[in-house]
């Protein structure tokens, strides 16, 4: 007697009945509360740069007094 092959069916998504991975859905989470975040932060960081009262940065301060050296 020949065995009859059957297809073998692939379970790619989830099942109604099936568990979810707590793990898997905590990290989701902190992964896209991560990117809100920063992206919170990056808006704020901006924000005050162009905020500013001087548009233009300040020159350096000199590391040399402004005198003659000695001769």
């Amino acid at each position: 007697m020949e065995a009859i092959e059957r297809p073998h069916q692939s379970h790619q998504g989830r099942h109604r009945g099936a568990h979810r991975d707590p793990v898997g859905t905590a990290l989701t989470a902190l992964w896209g509360l991560g990117h809100i975040v920063t992206l919170a932060l990056l808006g704020v960081a901006a924000d005050h740069q162009l905020s500013t009262d001087h548009p233009v940065a300040a020159p350096p301060a000199r590391s040399l007094p402004d005198h003659d050296p000695a001769v």
